[in-house]
């Protein structure tokens, strides 16, 4: 009889603040319930000296932020709790923050110092996450005091944090495009960093602030190109669409001479033998006048080192990739592109919709580059209209085939 009261204490210590039993969702309720209620309680919780209770609060709010439900009405309650001591309480804090900070904004404000002493936090994530919520309130007041985070942050130890400071910069030049040469320094600063997992968000802010500084790219070249492979799927993604753009306008195009030779080829439908004749002269003349194609040794090192992201699960990388080859690469080349982009034809409707329409962009400038899989293109009883229609259009573009 003396050990029941106790057990009912342990059972009951944060039962007696109205918490729901385990396994119950807090979030959710019957047409009877009382949001208000639950949210009081929370509130007690969180105001408790017991990192426990405030550890189960968090985590319920954070489930009701997962499940859709509005949790703003407790932002003065939680944001108290960002000095915390207790790391994984504070861990939780910020991800509600990073959520709420630009909804209640005011209330965000008079907490900056503290967002401030979390960039000096001993913990990568800590720090990292301080700026994540600075970077959130959305008050030009505070954008002296979000550059210079930034500037910390990109020099931070942690490749992480110097992840978030890369992922702040377009979040601060949204707000302040003034700041743009500061932040082109910055982004310089970054994208001399030598670590995978800073590339792909500092050319991100690259390519969302600077994309004309094609220059900052001259020295850094080489190292995207090999970095690339362990790159995160969407930061290479970024990348690859970034170096397409800089290979186009820094090399020349390997089918530089094949079309030469096309255009030649073409002749006008009215025009005098004269005229043809002299036409003739001149365009021989200058295919002579012509040097042979060499490609570029960095030409080569891009091509060399994205070829092997035609295999990535992640179809975005592979478009990104086909897209590359089929302006970058010799004719004779390009067709490795086809094989990858048949394999996602086998992927969800969405993504066949989008590889059928680069599959017949590519088919018109490079006729038959799609024939040998021609059979992947038949069209089944369960394809949606659209994709019904894209195949049949590939079809007509593959090759002359009678018995279509």
């Amino acid at each position: 009889a003396g050990a029941a009261p106790a057990y009912s204490e342990e059972k009951g210590g944060s039962s007696s603040l109205g918490e729901p039993e385990y396994g119950h969702d807090p979030a959710s309720g019957g047409i009877f319930s009382s949001d208000y209620k639950r949210h009081d309680d929370l509130k007690e919780m969180l105001d408790s000296n017991k990192d426990s209770l405030k550890l189960e609060a968090m985590k319920r709010i954070v489930a009701m932020i997962a499940r859709g439900k509005n949790a703003s009405d407790l932002f003065p309650a939680v944001v108290k709790n960002v000095a915390c001591k207790n790391i994984e309480v504070k861990k939780l804090v910020y991800v509600y923050l990073v959520r709420y900070a630009e909804e209640q904004q005011d209330l965000a404000l008079l907490s900056i110092s503290t967002f401030q002493r979390g960039l000096k936090d001993p913990n990568q994530l800590i720090r990292a996450s301080a700026l994540r919520v600075l970077s959130s309130i959305r008050v030009p007041i505070i954008v002296p005091i979000m550059m210079l985070a930034i500037k910390e942050a990109a020099s931070d130890m942690s490749p992480y944090v110097r992840k978030t400071a890369a992922h702040a910069i377009p979040k601060l030049y949204s707000l302040d495009s003034d700041q743009k040469d500061q932040l082109i320094e910055v982004i310089e600063k970054l994208l001399a960093d030598k670590t995978t997992l800073v590339a792909g968000s500092v050319v991100m802010a690259f390519e969302e602030v600077c994309p004309e500084r094609i220059d900052l790219i001259h020295k850094n070249y080489r190292k995207l190109c090999n970095l690339l492979i362990d790159v995160e799927e969407w930061g290479q993604v970024v990348i690859i669409n970034m170096l397409t753009r800089y290979a186009r306008t820094q090399f020349l195009s390997p089918n530089q001479n094949e079309s030469l030779l096309e255009e030649s080829a073409e002749k006008a439908f009215y025009g005098s033998d004269e005229e043809d004749a002299k036409d003739a002269k001149a365009e021989a003349a200058s295919l002579v006048k012509c040097k042979p194609y060499v490609m570029d040794p960095d030409h080569r090192l891009l091509l060399r080192n994205t070829k092997p992201l035609l295999q990535s699960r992640n179809a975005a990388v592979v478009m990104a990739v086909a897209q590359l080859y089929f302006h970058l690469a010799p004719k004779a080349e390009v067709g490795v592109i086809a094989k990858a982009l048949v394999r996602l034809l086998r992927s969800h409707s969405e993504v066949q919709y989008v590889v059928l329409q680069n599959v017949a962009t590519m088919s018109i400038k490079r006729r038959g580059m799609f024939e040998p899989y021609l059979k992947s293109f038949y069209i089944r009883s369960t394809d949606p209209t659209q994709i019904k229609i894209l195949k049949v259009s590939q079809k007509s573009l593959a090759g002359p085939f009678p018995w279509l």
